[in-house]
């Protein structure tokens, strides 16, 4: 149970059972210290944490909980770019953003899934690593104003724990879509059933069709959408639960611990992480929720775009159930 536990983790954005190799298998991991920061939540929301990690709320005060950590697994997309303010960003944007909150004395977890569109204020650099200015953007262009690596997923952790109402991004792990085309054929393809007609994505996705997808044919079924249709983001986000519940099960087949070596070794050039293999195998001690909280919100468009308003009072309600106890 413990291993479909770290599995549900990482497909959770994609990252397949990447993890699960490198918690049999791996001797050193990627290390680095994340930066921690207290900001305040976007679109107006008033501040929650002081700096004592107390707040009051409705007459009530509650104390941050110390047994709290957290970790930002990314999907991202290298090939799409931003461009806010005339600033382009080169370096990708992380289409899928899934935080998991870890009570470590209680050894339970539980996804928050965030947006791609949630609209949040992205910070731009210039080549020297100088801000220039903020903008208004969807979350997931945040990562376009980094490096494409390190700094990028710590820009994008950065957002996430402001758009989170200040609580800390402890630990990140990124895979890119190059990464997922090669875990699905590492796998021999994952088999699944059309639930409604995405035909306008592929001829081969009817609805009620049972389809293989190989490595590109995955890549199309989690990452195309029709951006001419508002909430196509939502409907993109629900067949990529569907494409993790389905490899979730093909995962669980591999017994080997020589096969979850040979999967790591060709998901490496792809992934990028600040969390040490030990930190990686900590996560197996925990049992994760089945159902996945959503950050919640409504979407609009504006300047033809896709933008996801957070309600920060519903956000609010999940920060202090989840984050703090009740004094």
């Amino acid at each position: 149970m413990k291993n479909r536990n770290l599995v549900i983790v990482i497909l959770a954005v994609i990252c397949a059972g990447l993890l699960a190799g490198v918690v049999y298998t791996v001797t050193k991991g990627k290390s680095g210290t994340q930066k921690k920061q207290e900001a305040s939540a976007e679109a107006g929301a008033d501040e929650t944490e002081s700096q004592s990690g107390i707040i009051e709320e409705d007459g009530k005060k509650y104390k941050l909980n110390p047994d709290i950590k957290t970790v930002l697994f990314m999907g991202v997309d290298k090939e799409e770019k931003a461009d806010l303010g005339n600033n382009p960003g080169e370096n990708g944007q992380s289409d899928s953003l899934n935080l998991l909150v870890l009570n470590k004395e209680e050894k339970t977890a539980q996804i928050i899934q965030i947006s791609r569109d949630s609209m949040v204020g992205i910070d731009i650099y210039d080549v020297t690593g100088n801000r220039l200015m903020t903008e208004n953007g969807q979350i997931a262009l945040q990562y376009a104003y980094g490096d494409g690596a390190e700094e990028s997923c710590r820009l994008t952790s950065e957002k996430v724990s402001e758009l989170m109402y200040g609580v800390n991004v402890d630990s990140y792990f990124s895979l890119t879509l190059e990464g997922l085309v090669a875990a699905t054929d590492a796998v021999g393809g994952i088999t699944l059933t059309v639930p409604e007609d995405y035909t306008a994505v592929d001829p081969a996705f009817e609805k009620g069709a049972e389809v293989t997808l190989n490595g590109e044919l995955a890549e199309k079924y989690v990452r195309k959408r029709d951006i001419e249709v508002l909430d196509s983001n939502n409907q993109r986000m629900e067949r990529q639960s569907q494409f993790m519940d389905a490899l979730i099960e093909k995962m669980q087949s591999i017994q080997s611990k020589t096969e979850y070596l040979s999967l790591y070794q060709k998901l490496e050039d792809y992934m990028t992480t600040n969390m040490t293999a030990d930190e990686m195998k900590e996560l197996t001690d925990y049992k994760i929720a089945e159902d996945t909280v959503k950050v919640p919100g409504e979407i609009i468009e504006k300047d033809g775009h896709a933008q996801y308003l957070v309600d920060n009072k519903e956000l609010k309600k999940i920060i202090l159930k989840m984050f703090y106890k009740i004094m």
